[in-house]
């Protein structure tokens, strides 16, 4: 009897270490994995100074001479984020403000076999035939992995692919002044460019004008989600060929030769 009580102390707390140390390795094991994108609903917010931003998503302009925002609000009965410019009438360039978040490893296995959703909340562009012209909008998601950019941009009715060079631009239809639904696909962009798998890439939201009338211009983003897709499909978008941005958008003018091409 001495002899167990001796030893059972001992024994009962190395089977408690035991069991805790399994125990720990199984949640390890099965707890969630880390999602593509962080905060995907805008909740968490920081204060610089005067300018209030995203905590996770990174903030960015060129808008030297005007003035910027970045809010979270409730339209329409969905929480979003609002991104603003007050357009200055001494401004006579385009400005634009971005938000975006940086993906490597498991994150960015998962956002490239995935179908990227979001609602956006968008102004009438004018931006089919000229959007860098006057009193353009542009609204669109962004993607660059340090060498190449695919630019998803939100058109008033245009639609199609432009490839050129190490640019890929995706035009999407999408309804204005109210929420639409959309999705973009990365990884499928990617494959149909036969570009390689990046290693590393940018995921931006991003809103630009160019010589918009004076005053505060907005658009919003809201819930982002990510679903798992089983297989890399080909674009069926149209291509327009090989030219560089702006020589792009300048000479767009297309809607009826696309509709011609589909």
């Amino acid at each position: 009897m001495k002899f167990f009580r001796r030893y059972f102390g001992p024994v009962s707390i190395a089977i408690l270490l035991l069991i805790t140390t399994y125990s720990y390795l199984n949640l390890q094991g099965t707890s969630p994995p880390q999602p593509a994108i962080l905060d995907p609903d805008f909740t968490l917010w920081t204060q610089t100074g005067n300018l209030t931003q995203p905590l996770v998503w990174s903030l960015e302009s060129n808008a030297a001479h005007d003035r910027i925002m970045a809010d979270r609000v409730t339209l329409l009965k969905k929480d979003a984020l609002r991104l603003s410019i007050y357009q200055n009438e001494t401004q006579s360039g385009d400005s634009f403000i971005s938000v975006s978040e940086t993906l490597d490893g498991a994150r960015l296995t998962r956002l490239m076999n995935s179908i990227i959703g979001l609602w956006v909340f968008k102004n009438v562009c004018n931006c089919d035939s000229n959007p860098f012209g006057n009193a353009s909008e542009l609204q669109a998601v962004q993607i660059n992995d340090g060498i190449r950019t695919i630019s998803f941009v939100f058109t008033d009715n245009l639609q199609g692919t432009a490839s050129f060079l190490e640019h890929r631009v995706i035009l999407i239809p999408t309804p204005s002044d109210q929420w639409s639904y959309e999705e973009v696909n990365i990884g499928r962009e990617y494959a149909a460019a036969s570009w390689p798998q990046p290693t590393t890439i940018t995921f931006s939201l991003l809103f630009e004008i160019n010589r918009a009338p004076v005053g505060w211009h907005s658009v919003y983003f809201s819930h982002i989600t990510t679903q798992a897709v089983p297989q890399l499909a080909t674009t069926s978008a149209v291509e327009i060929g090989s030219m560089n941005l702006a020589d792009c958008y300048q000479t767009f003018k297309v809607q009826e030769n696309l509709a011609g091409a589909e």
